[in-house]
């Protein structure tokens, strides 16, 4: 049983009740570009006209969390900002500012941590201490931490050094510094080989407690990305113990379960183990990779299902499958995903159609006047809509370093490794 968790994410807010969008949306007509750049526009609009007067969105007692997505989906589409740049970059400003003040320091101090359980050292460079910052998030601090984090690394990443605030929790901090103390926060909180087949793997809580899901473990391999796109480093351990974690949790059909061995094995963990063996160096020639791949294409089409289950006109499951495929294979693959909702979905390009194509109709025909989604279960309103506008603009995902702690050697390596990867992923191979 799952239990209360962002994955299942604000489970105390919603009931049954809520009203479930069809997800055989109307098909009639491609989604063209113009058609795309409306919906954003339109969902951009309704971002704004939901943020409160103290710069958070409301989501009974998660603003933290939707704060953070919103704010990323806000900044993701900078492009679009056109003739409301100014109202746009003010309510960022409020809502960054919100979770600046609104921040923990792991253990209610300054450099407060220094080991993981099994007692191996994850301050940068081997120092004694180091800060850890995190967002409590009612509870759920890893999920919450994670949107935060990217959040605040699409906020600063045209000025890592500069200090982030003069005030509050994290007050003289650059963003940098907020950055890996982030990364601290969850390689202290990473479940280890102490804690048998959870080594690797993360669960709610910030610090730690010992037990791991596929879920929650996406947020800190997010958190590591962002962050290490802002200079901030993530310990070798802390990889090499991930990549125990991501063996165990694949099943035999390529699909991640929620724990190893313990179903089910969904779309979303798919999505997120997906990004994660990315992270851990893996390449589209692997195995582990091939699999999943084949996972998401065979489940392609199913709906929203069970709560956390499926695809269409499920949030949190198209938005991580979205980052998988996104860092994987680029938004041009047509070769990967051809199970497809809609083989009509090409847009201005029909016969090129793919699952990148496939998501944006499905978008674009199922958004609301008002221009928001409806979302499924405990994913709506403006977290449904902070997790789609992203899909729609082609988002893209940075690239992880494919050394957590380079040396000074191979940093020339490593700049071309990344532009290499950057080309691939825009044509789409």
């Amino acid at each position: 049983m799952r239990s209360n968790s962002l994955k299942d994410p604000f489970q105390t807010l919603v009931g049954a009740a809520l009203a479930l969008c069809v997800v055989g949306a109307p098909t009639a007509m491609a989604a063209t570009q113009a058609e795309i750049n409306n919906a954003i526009d339109k969902g951009l609009t309704y971002l704004e006209g939901t943020q409160a007067a103290g710069g958070y969105w409301n989501y009974g007692g998660y603003e933290q969390a939707t704060t953070g997505a919103a704010v990323f989906a806000m900044l993701s589409q900078r492009s679009q900002w056109g003739a409301n740049t100014a109202a746009y970059q003010a309510e960022v400003d409020k809502g960054i500012n919100y979770l600046l003040q609104s921040a923990s320091l792991m253990n209610g101090a300054p450099n407060g941590i220094s080991t993981r359980n099994d007692g191996v050292n994850i301050c940068p460079g081997g120092a004694g201490s180091c800060t850890g910052v995190y967002w409590y998030g009612a509870g759920e601090a890893t999920y919450t931490t994670g949107q935060v984090a990217m959040a605040i690394a699409e906020y600063a990443k045209a000025t890592p050094n500069a200090v982030a605030t003069a005030t509050g929790p994290l007050a003289g901090m650059t963003w940098k510094q907020i950055a890996q103390g982030v990364i601290n926060s969850y390689a202290a909180s990473q479940s280890t080989a102490v804690n048998g087949n959870k080594d690797g793997g993360w669960r709610y809580y910030i610090p730690g407690n010992g037990d791991s899901d596929m879920s929650t473990t996406q947020w800190a391999v997010l958190a590591s990305i962002y962050g290490q796109s802002l200079g901030a480093t993530t310990p070798a351990a802390v990889v090499n113990s991930l990549k125990n974690w991501l063996t165990a949790v694949q099943a035999a059909d390529g699909g991640a379960c929620y724990q190893p061995g313990v179903g089910p094995c969904d779309q979303a963990d798919t999505g997120g183990m997906l990004m994660a063996l990315d992270f851990v160096g893996k390449t589209t020639a692997d195995t582990s990779v091939q699999k999943a791949l084949t996972y998401l294409n065979n489940n392609w089409t199913q709906g929203a299902n069970g709560t956390w289950y499926g695809n269409f006109n499920q949030p949190y499951s198209m938005w991580a499958q979205y980052k998988g495929l996104e860092l994987n294979i680029g938004l041009g693959n047509t070769s990967a995903i051809t199970n497809l909702l809609d083989s009509t979905c090409g847009g201005d390009s029909p016969t090129t159609c793919n699952w990148w194509q496939d998501y944006n109709e499905w978008l674009v025909n199922t958004q609301s006047g008002d221009g928001s989604w409806g979302g499924y279960a405990y994913w709506y309103g403006p977290l449904a809509t902070a997790y789609f506008l992203p899909i729609l603009g082609g988002a893209e995902i940075p690239i992880p370093n494919p050394d957590p702690e380079p040396e000074t050697l191979v940093l020339l390596a490593t700049g071309l490794f990344l532009l290499a990867r950057s080309r691939q992923r825009k044509a789409g191979s």
